[in-house]
């Protein structure tokens, strides 16, 4: 048992493979070797691994997507990202930018987010359309945003509204 912890200590190559195998740093891996097959002409190729890698960690990468440097995917279940993503980006599970409404194209493809650097999307956040969302933003679990989000805003679920109680009992006309 002690040997096990020694391996597992912070820094230790035993450590380390430990995060190499978890999903979202697979997801991240495969994605920047499909990116650089697209970015570099071989595009069958680069769909063929974003194919393998979304059938490995759950996660939809595809190689048209652009993510900057130290992404983080904490839980790569359900994760999609199609766009134009900055650096720092945190997206803590089945959530993500995406969605392709319109045909409107603000420089991410037509329909997808151009996200900022240091973004953090709360476990079930998603973004959807051609959006812009700026540096800092932090988004809390369950948000789903339609609209431009300035630099440095934490945006929020709406309010949960009840719209049918059923422990009522209905009335006979």
């Amino acid at each position: 048992m002690e040997r096990l912890v020694l391996h597992l200590r912070a820094n230790s190559f035993g450590h380390r493979c430990y995060y190499a195998m978890l999903p979202g740093f697979q997801a991240l891996f495969w994605h920047r070797i499909s990116r650089y097959l697209f970015l570099h002409g071989w595009t069958r190729a680069s769909r063929l691994i974003s194919l393998f890698s979304m059938y490995l960690t759950r996660s939809e990468l595809p190689p048209t997507t652009s993510i900057g440097p130290s992404a983080l995917i904490a839980h790569a279940t359900g994760v999609y990202i199609f766009g134009h993503i900055g650096a720092r980006m945190t997206v803590h599970g089945n959530g993500g930018f995406g969605g392709g409404f319109g045909e409107e194209d603000i420089g991410a493809g037509p329909g997808y987010a151009m996200v900022g650097d240091d973004v953090v999307m709360g476990f079930g956040a998603r973004a959807y359309g051609a959006i812009r969302i700026g540096n800092g933003v932090k988004f809390g679990p369950g948000t789903q945003v339609m609209k431009d989000v300035p630099a440095g805003a934490m945006v929020m679920w709406t309010q949960s509204r009840i719209i049918a109680d059923m422990h009522e009992t209905p009335k006979e006309p």
